[in-house]
């Protein structure tokens, strides 16, 4: 039996809607519903928490909902709701209340104590206002320990109109834990292990037969199985291990095996990741002993020697990379030739095998459908494609660089589905840009977003035609595409997946304001703003003019006075006319407008000098 050294909470959501339908999200803070049609619209409901993530140790947790209309991807303000909180396995009732939300969404704070209060401004009807700028605060014995809550979300009625019938949402809230524990075989190891469903009862770890086990209560009955999207966990275990990191790992639940994730990419640990869905906990069900019927066992065993010193698998050098389908019902295979680096303007084959997860064989007679996403834009997508011996190879052309997405789905008419990504590489040539952005070290943390940091610039003002470039400098990967986080994504520009130390450049023809984030870390914001850079061509012969004698001073400084007035030129000053004092006006200058004029130099240098010299007084401002 190993010690368990302290237990630090974190905060997951699992929605379901109807006790059949469901949406989820797991660790993530934020969650939408399925879509439901009342009040002659589709709606669906976004619940959130401030922080994303739980560990504990928080004094309060803000607690935000959302409802949005699907059709117009607009957020509702003006939402009555009647919220119940409930002990899911003794259905008592732990807090009942009912909120009002005058803006986009209905806020709270909550704050975990035994007792129960409830402070705020309430309407004429005894609805509790929560904005956000004065929340509702409820303390209540909530979010103190790991386990299941279920909360029931009714809405009651929509810009003051009382539904006949309110939606009922069943929402079950899952307060996971992170539980570190230890293993003593040659020496102490400290691992880690989380789960998003319940507590964990006791680890053991058996070194005869090599095998860590962790058990979690669980009620394995079909009617409340059916309720469940999955069921999440993961062991955390140091690679200084050798039982596991040098051997391969055999992934078990209550003694049967299974396939899951076993990532191996982190320098210091493995991550092992069980990810249960529906469909398998039913298929376990009619397979596990019957005195486990009242736990989950996560089981891992450590199996033959693995070659430690091969890399993960690449398709640029001809490896197979497998994933598992969305059912855990089948095992999809791809490589890519000819092999080398992917370019863009070459033809490659996608070349694909479907096995059967558990024995590894080729099932032959097998239809499916594939789309070929690129930067996330179609660029094929075919239906019913058909092969007898369970192999195929589909000719795809790229004509520009970025990441694929492969999406198998629809195999055999079965709802299902696998994906594959990978890079289209343009070869390395020399980068032509007017500005760049920084995506900022760490910016994957919320934090950067309090000093509108995570971009650097926040805002970058450029001229129509001109090109931006961002510079991934964090250690992880970001996205660049515009829109933002409420609204999605617009068609303007996608980078697709940036890996760190890469690069993304969009040029700006459009005139206007352009809002982008990054699809992975939606907290991370931008604005670019384009302005018209076309100077009348009157302005640059007026410049060569006055260069070689032509036209005074007066009749130049005129030009600069049009720069102001149209913000082609900024200065500091409130007013935007020039002394014109030949004294004052260096020879040079004349000289610049000759090189300006000709094309020598171009519209910023010339503009910036001229900027120069009116903030410095060389050239006088009324």
């Amino acid at each position: 039996m190993n010690n368990l050294k302290s237990i630090v909470f974190l905060f997951s959501l699992i929605v379901i809607l109807g006790g059949i339908q469901s949406a989820y999200a797991h660790g993530l803070g934020s969650v939408e519903s399925d879509i439901q049609f009342f009040n002659n619209n589709f709606y669906k409901v976004k619940v959130q928490t401030n922080p994303d993530v739980l560990q504990g140790n928080e004094s309060e947790i803000g607690f935000e909902i959302l409802t949005i209309n699907h059709d117009e991807n607009s957020i509702i303000s003006n939402v009555e709701y009647l919220i119940d909180i409930v002990d899911p396995e003794t259905g008592d009732l732990i807090l009942s209340f009912s909120g009002y939300s005058p803006d986009e969404s209905f806020n709270a704070k909550i704050i975990p104590k035994n007792e129960i209060n409830i402070s705020g401004d309430q309407t004429s009807n005894a609805f509790w206002i929560g904005t956000n700028q004065n929340p509702l605060v409820i303390e209540a014995p909530l979010f103190m320990q790991g386990g299941l809550v279920k909360v029931n979300v009714n809405i009651l009625s929509i810009d003051s109109e009382s539904l006949p019938r309110p939606p009922l949402f069943e929402t079950l809230l899952t307060i996971g834990e992170y539980i570190p524990f230890e293993i003593t075989i040659d020496k102490q190891y400290d691992l880690m292990f989380a789960t998003y469903f319940d507590k964990i009862d006791e680890f053991h770890y058996d070194e005869n037969g090599k095998k860590l086990t962790a058990d979690m209560p669980f009620t394995w009955d079909v009617d409340f199985i059916k309720k469940i999207p999955y069921v999440h966990a993961e062991y955390y275990i140091p690679k200084s291990m050798k039982v596991f990191n040098d051997h391969e790992i055999q992934m078990t639940v209550n003694d049967i095996s299974i396939l899951g994730t076993i990532d191996r990419s982190g320098d210091k640990e493995i991550v092992v990741h069980f990810l249960i869905p529906t469909k398998k906990l039913i298929k376990l069900y009619d397979e596990i002993p019957s005195d486990t019927h009242d736990k989950i066992i996560f089981g891992l065993e450590s199996g033959k020697l693995r070659d430690v010193q091969k890399d993960d698998a690449s398709l640029e050098l001809g490896d197979k990379v497998i994933v598992l389908s969305s059912q855990e019902d089948w095992k999809f295979h791809l490589t890519l030739t000819p092999q080398g680096k992917i370019n863009p303007n070459n033809k490659i084959n996608l070349n694909l095998e479907f096995r059967d997860p558990i024995t590894n064989i080729v099932i032959p007679q097998i239809t499916y459908d594939l789309d070929v996403l690129l930067n996330g834009k179609e660029v094929e997508s075919f239906r019913n494609l058909e092969t007898l011996s369970g192999k195929d190879s589909i000719p795809i052309f790229f004509d520009k660089s970025g990441a694929v997405l492969l999406r198998i789905s629809n195999v055999n008419n079965f709802d299902t589905s696998g994906e594959f990504s990978f890079q289209v590489t343009a070869p390395k040539t020399e980068i032509i840009f007017d500005k760049s952005i920084e995506i900022t070290l760490n910016s994957s943390i919320p934090g950067c977003k309090l000093d509108s940091s995570c971009y650097l610039p926040y805002e970058e003002k450029l001229s129509g035609g001109e090109i931006i470039l961002w510079k991934n400098i964090d250690s992880t990967a970001h996205t660049v595409t515009s829109g933002n986080p409420v609204d999605g994504k617009s068609d303007y520009f996608d980078s697709g997946i940036i890996p760190p130390g890469n690069n993304f450049s969009q040029k700006f023809e459009d005139i206007g304001m352009f809002q982008y984030y990054c699809e992975l870390h939606p907290w991370m914001l931008g604005i670019i703003s384009v302005n018209d850079s076309k100077i009348p061509a009157w302005i640059k012969n007026n410049a060569g003019w006055w260069s070689d004698g032509t036209i005074d001073d007066d009749s130049f400084i005129m030009g600069l006075d049009y720069l102001i007035e149209n913000n082609l030129l900024i200065v500091s000053s409130q007013t935007n006319s020039f002394d014109s004092n030949d004294s004052k006006i260096p020879a040079w200058i004349k000289n610049n407008a000759g090189w300006w004029s000709d094309g020598t130099i171009d519209d910023e240098s010339f503009l910036i000098g001229i900027e120069w010299l009116v903030s410095n007084g060389v050239i006088g401002i009324k």
